[in-house]
């Protein structure tokens, strides 16, 4: 009897790598966000399927101001390239942008943003090598500025150049040339019980 109960468990265990891979990016990060998978899992994304994902989503948070959002990763790193309208993106959340912002970004810019990820031990570092705004290489407290302006209202958690932890028991993100892997741990945190 106990083979019999076996043999369906394993069946259904050897295919479930096979319908991870054809999942969509959204569908693996559902997985991901729910807490489904088992500890020590990874979980590969293509370049290509995360664009999709990038496209779609930038479609849903951002109507306005931001076109043809991409990424390449390459080993442990990723360039992300978008043509964005500031004015615009910040219009479509409701936010005004005073005078002086608006006459120095105004109108579509092409944007390219190179940032080094690091991650271990369910901690992860993201530290940006460049920004790009339309050939102008953006440093510093403007980019503090532009950071503060037109990312963390789309995004209020972002951390950048300092350290957060990864969350859903994840223990690390290796990005690769075209792919980036997510690792679960091997062993879910302990939880605190309450004493009596």
């Amino acid at each position: 009897m106990q083979a019999a109960l076996l043999l369906p468990l394993l069946l259904s265990w050897s295919w479930a790598p096979t319908k991870i891979t054809q999942m969509t990016a959204a569908q693996k990060i559902d997985l991901i966000e729910k807490g489904k998978l088992p500890p020590g899992s990874q979980i590969t994304f293509r370049e290509s399927e995360l664009n999709v994902y990038l496209d779609q989503k930038a479609r849903e948070l951002v109507p306005e101001g931001l076109k043809n959002p991409r990424i390449v990763i390459r080993d442990g790193k990723v360039t992300a390239t978008a043509r964005v309208d500031f004015v615009k993106m910040r219009h479509a959340q409701g936010l005004d942008t005073g005078w002086m912002m608006r006459k120095l970004l105004e109108g579509e810019h092409p944007v390219q943003v190179v940032g080094a990820l690091r991650s271990g031990n369910g901690i992860a570092r993201v530290d940006l090598e460049l920004v790009d705004i339309g050939g102008v290489s953006i440093r510093g407290r403007a980019l503090d500025l532009l950071i503060r302006t037109f990312v963390h209202p789309l995004y209020p958690n972002v951390k950048v150049g300092e350290s957060f932890e990864l969350g859903y028991d994840l223990d690390r993100i290796e990005l690769k040339p075209g792919i980036a892997t997510v690792f679960t741990v091997s062993k879910p945190p302990k939880r605190a019980v309450a004493s009596r």
